[in-house]
């Protein structure tokens, strides 16, 4: 799914605001040189965390926050995917599914990179990418996608203060 194809005389559609008035805001497309200037403003890139209640239910609302914040990037179906899988994992495998137990999902860009990665409470299993499993297994195969999709992936953190699973996708040309 990685999209090669970059044209950069090609202006954005960036999605319109919920409150914004087209007739008094004719912003139109922004340029991607434009978006790479303001995120080369920041050293390091620009990051985004939000704090989403610990249950699957909140899984659609992180999907929609990476794709939110990608909607302009290659990589915004991949990233909006990542962090789903990665969510649901902290939700089912971790504390944070437990009672009050939370999850963080955190979106770091740069002009080269996206980084997805999210945050759970610990006291679960360790992530473990390149797993086999069945070939009619109904679950199991999210860290595989994860894999996948991503440049680069991998895990920091233990049990007792939990694990930050993050997933890298480096842009095309970059």
């Amino acid at each position: 799914m990685h999209n090669s194809t970059e044209r950069a005389d090609v202006p954005l559609l960036i999605p319109r605001q919920r409150d914004q008035n087209l007739s008094t805001d004719p912003s139109g497309p922004v340029l991607r040189e434009h978006i790479d200037a303001m995120i080369d403003l920041h050293p390091g890139g620009l990051t985004w965390r939000r704090t989403f209640p610990g249950t699957l239910d909140q899984v659609p609302h992180a999907r929609h926050f990476t794709r939110y914040l990608l909607a302009d990037s290659d990589h915004r179906h991949d990233a909006e995917l990542i962090a789903g899988e990665l969510a649901a994992n902290a939700v089912r495998h971790t504390a944070s599914g437990r009672s009050k137990g939370t999850f963080i999902v955190e979106v770091t860009r740069t002009t080269a990179t996206t980084t997805i990665a999210v945050y759970d409470c610990g006291w679960g299993g360790v992530p473990r990418f390149g797993r086999l499993f069945r070939a009619d297994a109904e679950y199991g195969r999210g860290l595989a996608i994860v894999a996948a999709l991503a440049d680069q992936f991998g895990y920091e953190g233990d049990e007792e203060t939990g694990h930050q699973v993050w997933a890298r996708m480096v842009q095309p040309g970059g």
